[in-house]
């Protein structure tokens, strides 16, 4: 039986980054002119409002050519539209006004995280950390490219950079301790959880995070703790309420994990999840027919819900379908769950 374990492991995207406002004189020059422009644009930028953004930038970069710090702006406005080429093009303008600022290279590096360049990204959050070592955000973004390719211990280094720099870096503990997480060091990974949350209770994803970390170290008491902290936040929160099923399954408590599914089907009807850890429940039980029923609901709603296969496959072999459970374990099987070989080989003669 497989009960599926579902995670927010990284904040990951690009968040509105602008440099500081600029002072502005009552009697306007166009040069003024030009800064209040710009400190409007900002204004625009932070309320994610950004072709308005974009609109209030180019103004302040046609009165003032040379103004590097509207182009470098102007290109997060863009990046923030998709318009990934106005962007690269107005962010290397501003590094050849000004290569000294290592804003412009943050933000340089933000453009192409965003664009899926995920080399060109790590060139430009270098040339930052070089003009200033102690810039968290690009220690930050620094590890998240380093997570994603699972080099943890590096990627803890950074995360670790960031909160040196910043130590209320909210989401540097978090992503801190997903690397943790990955590494298996589940009280490292729970220690930064929990430090996260003393510095912003209200992120719900931090609550279920925290909860599969407790999972994972089988304090399933305390997983279902933090689980429901993240729905009293988020009723909603469906990941919360399936990972709160999915440990009260681990910890025998059928009842109140069969309780937790039927809960998110009611939510959502259509969750194959949901509907493959009611199969798991049943099968527990040696209801065996229903076990059979709720996995093929939930291949109806998933096909390629491989675990969902493979509990079907167990149903049919109790209910002494065998031809049936061979097909279903070896499609399991297809679908990435190693499991089903050994099952296969004990029970299936091609």
């Amino acid at each position: 039986m497989r009960i599926i374990l579902l995670s927010v492991l990284c904040c990951v995207g690009i968040t509105i980054h602008a440099q500081d406002t600029v002072k502005v004189a009552s009697n306007l020059t166009l040069d003024q002119q030009a800064e209040l422009d710009y400190n409007n644009g900002l204004t625009a930028l932070h309320k994610n409002e950004c072709a308005t953004a974009v609109d209030l930038f180019t103004k302040a970069i046609t009165a003032k050519p040379t103004f590097d710090k509207a182009l470098s702006n102007r290109a997060i406005a863009y990046t923030h539209l998709k318009k990934h080429t106005e962007a690269v093009t107005d962010i290397n303008q501003a590094i050849k006004l000004n290569s000294q600022n290592p804003e412009t290279y943050f933000n340089k590096g933000l453009i192409y995280f965003d664009m899926n360049l995920k080399d060109s990204a790590n060139v430009a959050l270098d040339n930052c950390l070089k003009l200033n070592p102690s810039h968290a955000e690009a220690s930050y973004y620094k590890g998240l490219l380093l997570y994603e390719t699972k080099e943890f211990d590096k990627a803890i280094e950074f995360y670790t950079k960031a909160i040196t720099s910043n130590p209320n870096y909210t989401y540097a503990y978090n992503d801190r301790a997903s690397a943790k997480r990955a590494k298996q060091d589940y009280p490292g990974a729970i220690a930064d959880y929990e430090k996260a949350l003393t510095i912003d209770n209200s992120l719900v994803f931090i609550h279920n995070n925290l909860g599969s970390a407790y999972r994972l170290n089988k304090n399933y008491d305390k997983a279902v703790n933090a689980y429901s902290k993240a729905l009293q936040a988020n009723p909603a929160y469906l990941i919360a309420l399936i990972n709160r099923g999915s440990a009260n399954f681990e910890n025998n408590n059928l009842k109140a994990a069969q309780a937790d599914f039927e809960e998110v089907l009611k939510k959502q009807p259509n969750n194959s999840s949901a509907y493959n850890n009611l199969a798991s429940i049943a099968i527990k039980n040696k209801e065996y027919t229903k076990g059979k029923n709720m996995a093929t609901k939930a291949i109806e709603h998933d096909a390629k819900n491989g675990p969902a296969y493979y509990n079907r496959g167990i149903a049919k072999q109790m209910l002494r379908e065998e031809e049936g459970c061979c097909a279903d374990w070896k499609k399991a099987l297809e679908l990435g769950v190693e499991s089903a070989k050994s099952f296969i080989n004990a029970s299936c003669i091609d």
